[in-house]
């Protein structure tokens, strides 16, 4: 007999689950996208409510494996420092291991047939981290981001999934090569930093490389495109169209030193920073954001510091509706 899906989560998570209701569970969470969120966000609670239970040496030992994978960057305006406590709370999202495509974990190994073990770095509206990836490569996570990769390197190649934004430094080895998968554009590298921006609310992926050299390729694209050091490459996941161009690296990599720094920055790439930076939602026309460009840097100044320099040094007017801040001409 199969119970109704919260008894079934429940069941699975305090590990009391039966063989017909793992695999009702996996089939549930394969069909669709809100099912996955509904189990994530389950598990948060579960976590929440247990936390009290947890044993203090076990809490301990738990709090200091996190602490040797994972150097998290102080100094923000947005803190990045965590109690334990809020390490518990954010464990299901840093840890949680939805692997969906691989049922061996899920269901439970089986001795015969290897498993892959894939771990997600999550972090939310206002949370940056910097981690370091098994192979020994480091990523700096942006916010809104997360970056799936196996537990354990395996194969002819290291390649991870990126949804949102991430700089990486990528540990060379020239005979395994590291690939960033992201929506409709492949980043294939060998040692280097770059930087990927993939947020699925936006319809441009870019890849911005800092040294080194990379591949991008993609389904639609018409041939590999190399780029080199200081070179932008936007593709438009509407229309197919790719666009390169040089670029101030700077202004795409500085978020990670805990500021921000706008050079002639165009007025688009501004607010997608400030979105992340700041945890909120910015909305404008077309027309306004490429027409305008902005020079100015943040550290620790609120938004509405950040608002009334942008409007006193350009045309720009805004408007709260509700929770979503609009730009609008002067």
């Amino acid at each position: 007999m199969i119970h109704p899906i919260e008894d079934i989560i429940n069941s699975y998570l305090n590990k009391s689950a039966t063989e017909e209701e793992k695999n009702y569970l996996l089939q549930w969470l394969d069909e669709k996208e809100e099912n996955k969120i509904q189990f994530r966000e389950t598990y948060d609670l579960w976590l929440q409510a247990n936390a009290a239970l947890i044993d203090d040496a076990e809490m301990e030992s738990a709090w200091n494996r996190f602490e040797k994978r994972t150097k998290i960057q102080k100094g923000s305006s947005q803190p990045l420092s965590l109690s334990r406590f809020s390490f518990l709370r954010i464990a299901a999202s840093i840890l949680l291991l939805l692997a969906v495509g691989y049922a061996g974990y899920l269901l439970g190994s089986r001795e015969e047939e290897p498993v892959i073990v894939y771990n997600h770095l999550l972090t939310g509206a206002d949370g940056k981290g910097e981690y370091t990836l098994p192979d020994g490569s480091t990523v700096w996570l942006n916010a809104n981001s997360v970056l799936k990769y196996p537990e354990v390197f395996t194969g002819e190649k290291r390649t991870v999934q990126l949804e949102g934004e991430a700089l990486f430094e990528v540990k060379k080895d020239k005979k395994r090569p590291f690939y960033v998968e992201v929506e409709g554009m492949d980043i294939e590298v060998t040692g280097t930093r770059f930087l990927a921006r993939n947020y699925p609310e936006k319809n441009q992926v870019e890849a911005v490389l800092v040294n080194g050299s990379v591949k991008v390729s993609g389904e639609y694209f018409p041939e590999t495109q190399t780029l080199h050091p200081g070179e932008l490459l936007i593709y438009d996941k509407q229309s197919g169209q790719i666009e390169r161009q040089q670029v101030d690296t700077d202004n795409y990599t500085n978020w990670i030193h805990a500021k921000l720094v706008f050079d002639r920055t165009n007025l688009a790439d501004v607010i997608i920073n400030l979105e992340k930076w700041f945890g909120i939602e910015i909305m404008a026309s077309p027309e306004l954001t490429r027409n305008i460009h902005m020079s100015f840097t943040i550290r620790r100044e609120s938004l509405e510091e950040v608002l009334s320099y942008m409007t006193l040094t350009s045309p720009i007017a805004y408007e709260w509706k509700g929770e979503v801040l609009h730009l609008k001409n002067k």
